[in-house]
């Protein structure tokens, strides 16, 4: 059960499960959308944060940058990689399980699991902040693991616990939440000194002294600390309603309720496993909280559930003794999901809405094409078909700076953007460039007013 080629022939299930999204792209999503506008902005040498008004979190958006020099606006081929950081994953959790000895049985069946769980909805293929992150995550999960293993004790892995937490709150700030949680768990499993609790905490904060070292010796620190650190959205709007979410995820709900059952009848563990049994159970309600407070709800975002669903699932498919019903169970998982995710994906499920995930179609769509925009509003979709231009990439952080004009820092910033990376076209509504033209005077040479739109005279 645990030969390593097997998880060839998970990759190959993993592979025809995704395969149809592949042939049938259902179009860019926002999130697609604005990772793509953020890497060409990074690739066009925009200093983040100081060049780039967003809160978007440096380790992703210099990701998206890499990316975006490698594969230019390539949906099939980010796609192409999120699946192989999936399989990545499920591979690495899967092995992380034999090692600590956390099963009855050493087998790959996690990784399974695992995969399958990250495609229940076709916006798992992308490739977003949460994916890139919660690889971290799993890395944390490992010593957290060792660290509970009363014959480990080593400095060093509760400092690489720490470092590993801080680097994926550099790709999802919320997932600093993981910090408290994984202290509360080390208090009721370890025995937690006040030494080791300061160690993990400083290996927590290091990605981020760092950070901050990097932007002061730049002299850009308050760039930082205003965009991103204080500036980042908690609590925010979700892009999908949470019935939607718990339509789509009523198999794995249903598994897990089935597996905690079972668990507490059948299952025979060392203290060990029952140890790291109610460890991931309450990594799964860490990952509930950190949803909670972070918003902006999306299936992709609930991809921090799929360690612990798959290891209860896995767990709950091992304990049933008759191999036939088993393995009925888990062909019915695996089917279930993929047929509830292509069901949802073609509109054939009308309580799930994946509307709000997408970019609304802009009015400005047809007179505005392959052109260098600011757009001093929400409207994305223009930049599936133009350029992003200036410095102002978040509109949620921008629009004080061309509310508040009589502050000079501001008017200082918008035209060292407009000199620096001048827009061929502005769209900007409620008169808002005419606030900005009152203090910059030339602006209204260089730019010819058309209703919403300010067009850059030739």
């Amino acid at each position: 059960m645990n030969d390593p080629y097997r998880l060839l022939g998970i990759l190959v299930i993993l592979i025809l499960v995704s395969m149809a999204l592949f042939i049938d792209p259902i179009g860019i999503l926002l999130s697609d959308l604005k990772s793509i506008v953020l890497g060409e902005a990074l690739h066009d040498g925009k200093t983040l944060y100081s060049k780039l008004v967003t809160d978007s979190p440096p380790l992703a958006a210099w990701f998206f940058g890499l990316v975006e020099w490698v594969f230019g606006r390539s949906l099939t081929a980010r796609h192409i990689l999120a699946l192989c950081i999936i399989f990545f994953q499920g591979s690495y959790f899967a092995i992380l399980l034999i090692n600590n000895k956390a099963q009855s049985e050493s087998t790959y069946l996690p990784a399974l699991i695992f995969g399958v769980l990250c495609l229940y909805s076709f916006d798992m293929l992308s490739l977003s902040n949460e994916l890139l992150g919660s690889s971290f995550l799993l890395f944390s999960l490992n010593n957290l693991f060792k660290e509970v293993e009363f014959r480990i004790q080593e400095d060093n892995i509760l400092l690489n616990l720490g470092v590993y937490l801080g680097i994926a709150s550099l790709f999802v700030l919320s997932y600093a939440v993981y910090l408290p949680g994984v202290i509360i768990i080390l208090i009721i499993f370890t025995r937690l000194t006040l030494r080791k609790g300061l160690l993990l905490i400083f290996g927590f904060l290091l990605p981020h002294l760092l950070l901050m070292v990097w932007y002061f010796v730049k002299g850009n620190f308050g760039s930082l600390w205003r965009n991103f650190y204080h500036g980042s959205e908690w609590i925010a709007e979700n892009l999908m309603s949470l019935s939607s979410l718990v339509y789509l995820s009523l198999i794995p709900i249903a598994y897990l309720v089935l597996s905690v059952v079972m668990l507490n009848r059948e299952a025979r563990l060392t203290k060990y496993q029952s140890q790291l049994l109610q460890i991931m159970f309450v990594w799964l309600l860490i990952a509930v909280i950190e949803l909670i407070v972070s918003g902006k709800m999306t299936p992709a975002r609930v991809i921090t559930f799929a360690p612990p669903l798959s290891y209860f699932t896995s767990h709950y498919l091992l304990l049933i003794r008759r191999k036939w019903i088993g393995e009925m169970m888990l062909w019915t998982f695996i089917l279930g999901i993929t047929a509830s995710s292509y069901l949802a994906r073609y509109n054939r499920i009308s309580v799930i809405d994946y509307s709000r995930m997408f970019p609304i179609e802009s009015n400005f769509t047809n007179p505005i094409q392959e052109k260098r925009v600011l757009v001093l509003g929400s409207d994305w979709a223009l930049f599936k078909t133009n350029q992003f231009a200036s410095y102002f990439y978040d509109w949620r952080l921008s629009e004080p700076i061309f509310t508040l004009t009589d502050d000079f820092e501001n008017v200082v910033l918008i035209d060292q953007s407009f000199t620096a990376d001048p827009p061929e076209v502005i769209i900007a509504k409620n008169n808002l460039m005419e606030h900005v033209m009152a203090r910059i005077p030339r602006l209204r040479i260089q730019y010819s007013r058309q209703g919403d739109l300010y067009i850059l005279n030739p």
